[in-house]
């Protein structure tokens, strides 16, 4: 038996399976979270997508971008629960704040967090090379701002409003 010496060449077929069972999954609790109006469902179908990207993606920011991502989306489901409760507007007393770009409305956490995995999940379509690991960055981004419409669809108007780019 001859021992071969090129590099391991993934079988495309495994994250291709996982990528469409994670669509129809993620899918799926979309359209459950909103007929029965529980973002908590929707945030369920975003955490396997969210692992399945920490796992694949390779750079170091993208690496970290996807680990953020997967926290908040950890967080969410505790602010959703009512296990973590914070009003960011009234503890740091003003509207607004400036983050990577954008001007973001505070209050709730519960709005916050998929605001900003949102904003990381753009960012991760646009630095991400592999085709599979966008798959799951669009996956996480369209989740995110079907989560946000769920849970403060006006905040969310207001935010694609009157968005300011400088």
């Amino acid at each position: 038996m001859q021992k071969v010496d090129s590099p391991k060449i993934e079988d495309r077929r495994i994250p291709l399976t996982i990528c469409l069972v994670l669509t129809v999954f993620t899918l799926t609790t979309i359209i459950l979270g909103f007929y029965l109006k529980n973002p908590l469902i929707i945030i369920i179908g975003i955490f396997p997508a969210a692992i399945y990207e920490a796992i694949r993606t390779e750079g170091y920011y993208t690496k970290a971008g996807s680990i953020a991502v997967m926290v908040l989306v950890i967080l969410e489901i505790l602010a959703i629960k009512g296990i973590i409760k914070l009003n960011l507007a009234n503890l740091l007393g003003q509207g607004e704040v400036y983050f990577i770009g954008y001007f973001l409305p505070l209050g709730e956490l519960t709005f916050i967090f998929p605001i900003v995995a949102a904003i990381i999940s753009w960012i991760l379509i646009r630095r991400t090379y592999g085709i599979y690991t966008k798959w799951l960055s669009v996956l996480l981004l369209s989740s995110s701002l079907c989560l946000l419409y769920l849970v403060n669809k006006e905040s969310l108007f207001e935010l694609l409003r009157y968005q300011r780019y400088y």
